[in-house]
Formats: structure tokens, sequence, C-alpha cells
């Protein structure tokens, strides 16, 4: 690690859940679950067409690119540079049960309440 582990406080997690949504708003994607941790961000989504490494990607470089615009205006040069980690996790979720069982899992096994999209 080249930088301090990185911790969302509640307003990051909300711009990232928040930017997330309106990403998949924008690309005609269908989001089902999103819940941002203080490390971590969980997403069910379905994007026809999408490499899950390119929409992984997408999120990253949008969300980053929200949680720097207040940092680079009130705390200039102390921006971090690295804000996810390289790789993540992309399951294939193949039939409705899967779906169901991912979306439960970000939607009720987080230690906050998440809102259903």
């Amino acid at each position: 690690m080249t930088e301090p582990p990185l911790i969302l406080d509640s307003t990051q997690r909300e711009l990232v859940e928040n930017t997330i949504a309106d990403h998949c708003r924008h690309r005609g994607w269908h989001l089902h679950a999103v819940a941002c941790r203080t490390n971590h961000v969980h997403v069910v989504v379905t994007a026809p067409g999408r490499d899950p490494e390119d929409v992984m990607d997408q999120f990253k470089a949008w969300c980053t690119r929200r949680l720097k615009e207040p940092l680079e205006s009130s705390e200039p040069g102390t921006v971090r540079a690295n804000w996810w980690t390289q790789r993540g996790s992309k399951r294939w979720l193949n039939d409705h049960e899967s779906l169901a069982i991912a979306m439960e899992y970000v939607l009720e096994f987080q230690d906050r309440p998440r809102s259903q999209a």
C-alpha cells in the first residue's frame, strides 16, 4: 500500500451510491442493489452487452471523480491518488434465484440499512 487505508464517511458513502445510481440511469443499466461500506462497495447491476470489468472500471472512475471534487476545491494537493483496489469481484448471476440471493445479501446483510434501486 502506498497510502493509508481509505475509510469512507457517511457523506462519501452516500455520494458513491448516488453516483453509481446516476451512472446506471445514464447508461440504461438496471441497478438492482447498491451498498457502499466504509472500505468497499457492493453492486448488483444488469448491464447488457458490457464486460463486467468495464462496468466496474466505470463505477470506480466516476466515483473517484465525484469523491475528489469537494476535496480538490477545499484541500488542493491533498487528494489521495488511489481510492480503490486494482481488482474486484465480478460474479455472473445466471438465474433469478442467484439474482435474488445477491440482492438480499447487498440489501439485508450489511451493517446499515440500504435502499433498493
